[in-house]
This record gives C-alpha cells, sequence and structure tokens, in this order.
C-alpha cells in the first residue's frame, strides 16, 4: 500500500503536463498566406487568402460589383499550394530584383508567407514562380470561388508599410497639423483588428460588426490620427501604416458604354469631430 500513493501521485504529475498542454496546440493559428493578383492589361485585382487548415477568403472587385467569398476549400489543395510556397525559389530568396518582365503582359502576384517563422512579402511576375506553383495556384484560386458569398461580416481592415517619399510627406503634413506621435503598441493591442493589421500588413483583418468598427473609428478620434474614418495613418514603434477600412460587398453605379465616370474631388485629410 505504501508504494500504491508515490506511484499514483507520479501518475498525476506526469499526466498534468500533458492536458494543460493541449488546449495550448489547438490554438494554434493555421498557417496562412494572403495575396493580391492584379492584371498588368486591365488593372484589374482580386485579393486571395488560404490558410493550411483549408479556410478561404477571395475578394474581386469588377467595374459593377464588389464580392467577397469565404469558406473551407479542400485541404488537399492548401496542403500542394504551402508545399509550393516552401519549395519556391523566387519567394525563399527574396531575389525579385530582376523578376520584371518589360514585355509581360499577364498577372502581377503579391504574396505574403511565412518562410521559415519569418513573414515575407514577394513582387514579381505569376510566370516566375514556376509552373508547379502556378498550377497549386490555379486550384486553390478556382476553389476559393466557388465558396459562398460572405454576408456576416461589416467590413476588413488592411495596413500598408509607409515607407520613402510617401512617409516623408506623412510626417511633413502630421506635423503641421500637430497630429499625434508614435502610438505605443499598449494601445495598439487593445483595439484587435488594429493590432492585428499591423503585425500582418497587407492582410484582411475582419471587422465584425458595427460595434467593431466603431470601435477603430473611436480610437481613431481619441489619438488625433491623420486621416479620414475609411482611411488613416498610424505611427507606431513598427513603422508607420496606412490603414484602410475596406467593404465587404456592394453594388456599384453602371456607365453607360463610352462614357466615363465623373471623377469626384477627394476630401482633404482631416478629422471633423462628430457633434
Amino acid at each position: 500500500m505504501k508504494g500504491a500513493l508515490p506511484l499514483a501521485l507520479a501518475a498525476v504529475l506526469l499526466a498534468a503536463p500533458a492536458r494543460a498542454w493541449r488546449p495550448y496546440a489547438k490554438e494554434a493559428p493555421a498557417k496562412a498566406a494572403w495575396m493580391t493578383v492584379s492584371s498588368i492589361k486591365t488593372g484589374q485585382e482580386y485579393y486571395l487568402e488560404v490558410s493550411q487548415d483549408g479556410k478561404a477568403v477571395m475578394r474581386e472587385e469588377t467595374p459593377t460589383s464588389l464580392i467577397t467569398r469565404s469558406g473551407e476549400i479542400k485541404k488537399m489543395f492548401a496542403s500542394d499550394f504551402f508545399r509550393e510556397i516552401e519549395n519556391s525559389e523566387i519567394i525563399n530568396s527574396q531575389n525579385v530584383a530582376d523578376s520584371k518582365m518589360i514585355f509581360y503582359r499577364g498577372e502581377l502576384l503579391k504574396i505574403s508567407a511565412y518562410i521559415s517563422g519569418e513573414l515575407t512579402r514577394t513582387e514579381a511576375p505569376l510566370n516566375k514562380f514556376g509552373e508547379a506553383f502556378s498550377y497549386a495556384f490555379g486550384e486553390v484560386k478556382k476553389a476559393a470561388a466557388s465558396l459562398p458569398e460572405e454576408k456576416g461580416l461589416r467590413a476588413f481592415l488592411r495596413a500598408e508599410p509607409v515607407t520613402g517619399d510617401a512617409l516623408e510627406s506623412f510626417q511633413a503634413k502630421a506635423s503641421a497639423d500637430e497630429k499625434a506621435g508614435v502610438i505605443e503598441t499598449s494601445e495598439l493591442m487593445k483595439i484587435k483588428p488594429l493590432m492585428a493589421a499591423i503585425k500582418e500588413p497587407y492582410r484582411l483583418i475582419p471587422i465584425a460588426d458595427e460595434a467593431a468598427l466603431k470601435e477603430v473609428q473611436s480610437f481613431v478620434i481619441d489619438k488625433s490620427l491623420y486621416g479620414l474614418r475609411t482611411l488613416f495613418y498610424v505611427p507606431t514603434t513598427r513603422g508607420t501604416f496606412k490603414c484602410l477600412v475596406l467593404d465587404v460587398s456592394g453594388a456599384k453605379a453602371r456607365v453607360a458604354p463610352g462614357r466615363k465616370t465623373p471623377e469626384k474631388k477627394k476630401p482633404a485629410m482631416r478629422w471633423t469631430r462628430p457633434s
């Protein structure tokens, strides 16, 4: 009997770490890649995001409509695509300086993906990624294009790094308007969609409902950030980001053949505090 209790206690202690570890494993986010694909010939662009577990989002804009689709594709397609991402020489080497072809009129791919734990961004003509990559990409695209239309979300939030001349221009205008300086990470963490967008630039971060959208907009006003309700700038310790609020879906006004859409004047980049 004396030996039974220590053995039972040892079994409990050995089992405890295993029970404590499992929930964390279940909550670990699936590997994901997100990309925009634009036609050099037409200028039209669509967004595609896929996770290794098969979850996918596709947002396509045409002259008359904006449609977002979401759901799950076959995991086989997702697995094949991620294998080609990891094997892609152009993504791994990041050697894209000579990848643009002068006479190329196909599609241009801008893809963000994690390679060896590091988030990379690659921009190059789609035909430069290789035949196997293009095939796997095509299968994912076809599967995502058949997903049901997304109607449950209010909007998306996307953050884009601001660099070079654009950064200098922003800093000059923000300084002249006496806008806020660097926003600390502890403040950004209070607004989950905004923090997520800054951690993973160019990714479409879902804004679930009107309340979540108002929380983002209130943060912009409270912190005196430079911009408008759907486009604002956030200076952070990670750099400065241009953040855009994007519609999930919607119809556009049709334009009669041979007639151009009238240009709209852009409003000044300043906030008007609501009364």
